[in-house]
């Protein structure tokens, strides 16, 4: 059988008729959709190389490489399944304005009937607090559009009050913030993302209530372990919580070997596997590519995901390549 994805396949194996077959592909769409968009709300968490770019769910991490730095990343869950999510991100920042840095966020969603574009700026303020210990506060004022292109389905009865509801696509406000310490060894953050309850549809529609933005909230460190000159360990974790989605907790380790070449492995808690691969094209430009596996009984439904990404760091020839650092 080839896969669709998961819920659409359970809902061809149960054989419902056909008004009931379309209407619930929407609602598992439609809902798929919003676990997969965080409810609306960022992406985060989603990506498997959040090690590489923390600035994607935390803005307190903007300026904190001492460098700028363009970013993008590619991700394809579930790729071949009928309407499974893609996702694209760009960040830009730029440190030394004083303790203050400044950056870009543009964050890209697609998931069945839904489009979502986020757009924002990320500030950063830095405070030393230890000779090797640096404390960086961050907020992130953004813009939220969100589209659901209902012409996309083909209804059965254009009266059921499921698809008979006007969408408002107003560009909505919304806010960031987070904490990030780190030192050349070791980082913490937390954030929170989504803290404005906007709502997408009018008022009076009888799904409102589904279209309600509701905080992110991240918690997410890593550390350095030295083998020895050619080989580091990085073990990292990244936690996130939102109010009715179950908790998700990413735990992960790679191994970076002669400053140049990085693998590993992370597992996420609701049983999906990642092979991670990074390596420097140029001292300047890193590339990394990730493989999703889901494990267990949902493996049936789903298929692989894949997720790229490639940085650009503006490193003058003083600076070194390797740093004993996951950021």
């Amino acid at each position: 059988m080839k896969k669709e994805g998961l819920f659409i396949s359970i809902i061809k194996l149960r054989r419902f008729n056909k008004y009931e077959s379309e209407t619930l592909v929407f609602i598992n769409i439609f809902f798929s959709g919003m676990v997969s968009f965080g409810l609306f709300g960022q992406q985060e968490g989603m990506f498997s190389q959040y090690m590489y770019n923390p600035a994607a769910i935390n803005p307190a991490y903007t300026g904190s490489a001492d460098y700028s730095m363009y970013y993008f990343q590619y991700r394809d869950q579930w790729t071949g399944g009928l309407g499974s999510p893609k996702t694209f991100y760009f960040n830009y920042q730029r440190p030394g304005l004083g303790r203050m840095s400044i950056g870009a966020h543009l964050l890209q969603e697609s998931v069945g009937l839904l489009q979502q574009l986020s757009a924002g700026v990320d500030l950063s303020y830095k405070i030393r607090i230890s000779y090797k210990g640096t404390l960086s506060l961050g907020l992130r004022p953004m813009l939220d559009y969100l589209d659901v292109d209902f012409s996309k389905l083909n209804i059965y009865n254009p009266q059921d009050p499921w698809f008979n509801i006007n969408i408002d696509r107003r560009t909505m406000p919304n806010l960031g913030a987070g904490l990030f310490y780190y030192n050349d060894r070791s980082y913490i953050g937390f954030s929170s993302t989504g803290l404005m309850k906007s709502k997408h549809f009018a008022d009076d529609n009888p799904i409102n209530y589904l279209a309600t933005y509701k905080s992110h909230y991240y918690l997410m460190a890593g550390t350095v372990i030295e083998v020895n000159e050619d080989l580091l360990l990085r073990p990292s974790f990244l936690i996130s919580y939102v109010e009715g989605v179950p908790l998700h907790a990413d735990i992960s380790m790679m191994a970076r070997m002669a400053g140049l070449l990085e693998v590993g492995l992370s597992y996420r808690l609701s049983a999906n596997l990642s092979a991670l691969v990074s390596f420097r094209i140029k001292p300047n430009i890193l590339f990394g590519y990730s493989y999703d596996t889901q494990l267990g009984d949902i493996s049936d439904y789903t298929g692989a995901s894949n997720e790229l990404f490639i940085r650009y760091d503006f490193l003058s020839l003083k600076k070194s390549v390797v740093r004993p650092r996951f950021f």
